[in-house]
């Protein structure tokens, strides 16, 4: 009993000790260190919201503010919202506001308001929402009058114990005559805070239990018959158990503590058979992970398979030249492309972006490219009504809540008509009348996202030599290190100084740009691009 009381005495000792002096740095540490850690914070927030900033703010046309607020909104308002809210969406924020300030400070009227309701419980302010500023305190005031009159961006930070808190970041938009007209803010919430606060404790902890070691050193020799010795056979077995694939040998047995070390020492002797037992699972859980790896693999070369790869795809077609690829971020993907002959004068072709990614969006992708083929073929080649076709047939028991985005086409070879529908897809880029530009119509529903959507049919007759780029938002949303979107202004700048190479060259030169862009960022969403070029008449 004597040397059992000791042993507590001493282990109290030891690690009242031991948290002491850990206290002692910790707050040191802490004091120290706080200012520089918040300062440092706010400075990255502060760059990172500016760069949201400045990209939402090219979308706007500042021009126009006055005469929507004179008019209300149109399709220029209608696409910049949708614009703002896919930045929110994809950048994670809380919000993107567009305001107006009146002269005097006493009131703001809103032009943009996106939430992402993933972030906050925040709702839309409508258009033209006006709102009074006279509840608002001097330093308010002040600094809204430093971003309008003297042209400076500018950031605040509110900070919640268990949230992170968020930072506001605010810069001016000018009319093309140079004069501030609005304010734009970006909120993005500081998940990371917490995360930072962590490894900051992470990094006290380390100094003090270094500090600890240090202490322990110095009563080594008096714990080591008690302590230190029934810990080294414990140490002994357990390497012994780790080279010879869970064995043991006896020299536990002379470990005869009847305190907590001897609970140890038992339980390594329970972790030999456990840990046999594990293995035994292990090896054929990894067994199963392979043969699924296998499978996966197969299942992107039969994906590759199902695609058109013969380019240039009908020789007897000479008024067609054609290229496409796709490049799934996992194994498969929910992106497709494709492109068929309906009759000897009607040819098809389609981009499409199924949500979600990996195996369940590849599924959808199959069906889907089905039956947009089997419909064009045999009931109609009307791309609004095979739209309407195939949508009542996807809604029918989607279950998984699976939609898919896409644009499809259909060329009469003899006239170079092209009739095409947009169910909720990124629009293509035309070269046309010797300019390139975006054939932006009014999208309709993505298909399976609602039974019963009417879809639109547009026309639009192509020239000898015009071409027509066709792709998915994995181009445009492509973010580099910096969080910023590749975007649609770089593509179509691209494309416009592009316009001689062939339909190869072009899918080869944006896939380059936008590696140089991305450099070492991850793949986050499939890449798919399809040009096609009308060469002549038959």
């Amino acid at each position: 009993m004597k040397s059992k009381f000791k042993l507590s005495i001493l282990t109290i000792e030891l690690v009242f000790a031991a948290f002491i002096f850990g206290a002692i740095m910790c707050l040191i540490n802490s004091l120290v260190s706080y200012k520089e850690f918040k300062k440092e914070i706010e400075v990255v927030y502060s760059n990172v919201t500016e760069q949201f900033a400045i990209t939402a703010a090219s979308y706007i046309n500042s021009d126009k503010i006055d005469y929507w607020l004179e008019n209300g909104t149109d399709f220029d308002w209608t696409y910049t919202n949708q614009m703002l809210d896919t930045i929110t969406n994809t950048g994670e924020l809380a919000y993107i506001y567009v305001t107006t300030v009146s002269p005097d400070y006493k009131s703001r009227t809103y032009i943009f308001d996106t939430v992402n309701h993933k972030v906050t419980s925040s709702t839309v302010i409508p258009f033209g929402k006006v709102s009074s500023l006279e509840n608002k305190d001097k330093s308010y005031i002040d600094n809204l009058k430093v971003v309008l009159e003297e042209g400076k961006k500018h950031s605040w930070f509110v900070y919640k114990k268990d949230e992170g808190g968020h930072v506001t970041t605010a810069i001016p938009l000018y009319n093309s005559s140079g004069k501030a007209v609005a304010i734009i803010g970006i909120v993005k919430p500081m998940y990371e805070i917490k995360e930072y606060n962590q490894s900051f404790l992470r990094s006290i902890l380390i100094y003090a239990i270094s500090f600890a070691i240090i202490f322990l050193i110095v009563y080594t020799f008096l714990l080591y018959f008690r302590i230190i010795r029934p810990i080294l056979f414990i140490t002994d077995e357990t390497s012994h158990f780790a080279e010879h694939h869970g064995e043991l040998t006896d020299i536990l047995k002379k470990v005869r503590n009847h305190d907590e070390i001897g609970t140890l020492a038992k339980s390594v002797e329970k972790m030999s058979l456990d840990m046999n037992r594990y293995i035994q699972d292990l090896t054929h859980t990894t067994a199963e992970k392979e043969r699924l790896s296998t499978e996966l693999n197969v299942a992107t070369q039969i994906q590759a398979e199902m695609l058109p790869r013969v380019f240039p795809p009908y020789p007897n077609h000479p008024e067609i030249e054609l290229f496409a690829s796709m490049e799934p971020a996992k194994e498969v993907g929910g992106d497709f492309y494709d492109f068929y002959m309906i009759d000897d004068d009607h040819f098809a072709v389609v981009v499409g972006d199924v949500s979600g990614k990996g195996v369940p969006a590849a599924l959808f992708m199959v069906i889907t490219k089905t039956l947009l083929k089997d419909t064009a073929i045999h009931a109609t080649i009307n791309p609004a009504e095979i739209f309407n076709s195939v949508n009542s047939v996807l809604c029918e028991g989607n279950e998984s809540g699976l939609f898919v985005t896409c644009w499809m086409a259909i060329l009469t070879l003899s006239t170079g008509e092209l009739c095409f529908s947009n169910a909720g897809h990124t629009p293509p880029i035309i070269y046309h009348d010797n300019e390139v530009k975006y054939l932006s119509t009014k999208p309709n529903l993505m298909l399976a996202g609602m039974d019963g959507i009417k879809y639109t049919e547009h026309k639009i007759m192509l020239n000898a030599g015009d071409r027509l780029f066709i792709y998915t938002d994995g181009i445009t949303e492509a973010t580099n290190a910096q969080n910023q979107l590749y975007g649609e202004e770089r593509l179509l700048n691209l494309l416009k100084s592009k316009t001689g190479l062939s339909s190869k060259d072009v899918l080869e030169v944006v896939k380059n740009d936008i590696n140089d862009f991305v450099q070492d960022t991850q793949q986050f969403d499939d890449i798919t691009m399809l040009e096609m070029s009308y060469k002549n008449k038959c």
